[in-house]
């Protein structure tokens, strides 16, 4: 197989997917790995996302020689940290070409296709991102525990307060409470050992035990997705407010807490076109578009 290759990595706080496509717009394998933001540290960033390429490549039964025709389109979360934009421009990278944006907008690329809209990410944290009048626009995501209401992190950490209230028979310790104590030997000192490292990511991976409790109706576990669900609805209000006329949900939380919004905001919510990795392609398309349409004009 020959020809231009291209490339979309959506890198969040909890996992780094990759897909590759033709030029045409036929996928030919994705791949999945780590967490890839870089408030985990660039190296291990720079490893979950060759890990996932080499994945999609693998799927694609192409070897690393691919990477000489490969244009990447690459979206992290934390690229608002200072230094990390530096830090990606700087990296010796494989590809034949790469960009790199924030998670936040590879998925408004992706909801929208390059037009005019608004999206809220909720995975291990949470931002509300639009593009208006030439600038990207960003609302909330300022880091956990802070910020990132709604999200994952935040999930798990106020499953963690709820399960020590109910520890200390301050609540009713329910089958929840008791499965969310259980992930640490019902033992509050190696909670506390453990809290005293545990990054977003960490925390983050209490919250399917908070989904799945609320789905079987358990008041405490359907009480936090709720508190969830009424801060997602605040950044989306917030993406409306600034004039936006259509906001979707991203990642990997947003279906799970998407019953649980406010019916006013969550009945105005848009279905996306598709999804960050199809932003990561569009992404790497365009920018190469402009590069050599910029080439072009100079030569001539």
């Amino acid at each position: 197989m020959s020809g231009a290759l291209f490339l979309g990595v959506d890198g969040g706080g909890s996992r780094c997917r990759a897909r590759l496509e033709t030029a045409e717009g036929a996928v030919l394998g994705e791949g999945l790995s780590g967490p890839a933001t870089l408030r985990l540290g660039l190296d291990a960033a720079l490893r979950s996302i060759m890990d996932a390429t080499r994945q999609a490549l693998a799927t694609a039964n192409l070897g690393e020689d691919a990477f000489a025709r490969t244009y990447a389109g690459i979206g992290l979360a934390g690229t608002g940290q200072p230094g990390a934009r530096q830090a990606l421009e700087s990296w010796r990278h494989p590809f034949a070409r790469a960009w790199f944006e924030g998670d936040g907008y590879l998925a408004l690329l992706g909801a929208f296709g390059g037009h005019e809209g608004g999206v809220v990410i909720v995975g291990t944290g949470t931002i509300g991102v639009t593009h208006l009048r030439g600038r990207t626009v960003r609302i909330g995501g300022y880091g956990f525990p802070v910020s990132d209401e709604g999200g994952g992190a935040d999930l798990g950490l106020n499953a963690l307060r709820g399960a020590l209230r109910a520890l200390d028979g301050r609540s009713e310790r329910s089958a929840f409470y008791a499965e969310v104590l259980q992930q640490f030997g019902a033992d509050p000192s190696a909670l506390a050992g453990w809290m005293t490292t545990a990054t977003a990511t960490e925390y983050a991976t209490l919250a399917p035990i908070v989904v799945r409790h609320a789905q079987q109706g358990d008041s405490d576990a359907v009480a936090l997705m709720l508190k969830a669900g009424a801060h997602v609805a605040e950044l989306a209000r917030a993406l409306f407010m600034l004039g936006v006329s259509r906001v979707a949900l991203s990642g990997g939380l947003a279906e799970h807490v998407k019953p649980f919004m406010p019916a006013d905001v969550r009945d105005r919510l848009a279905n996306p076109k598709a999804d960050a990795l199809a932003g990561g392609i569009l992404l790497a398309k365009t920018r190469l578009a402009a590069e050599t349409a910029k080439i072009t004009e100079v030569q001539s």
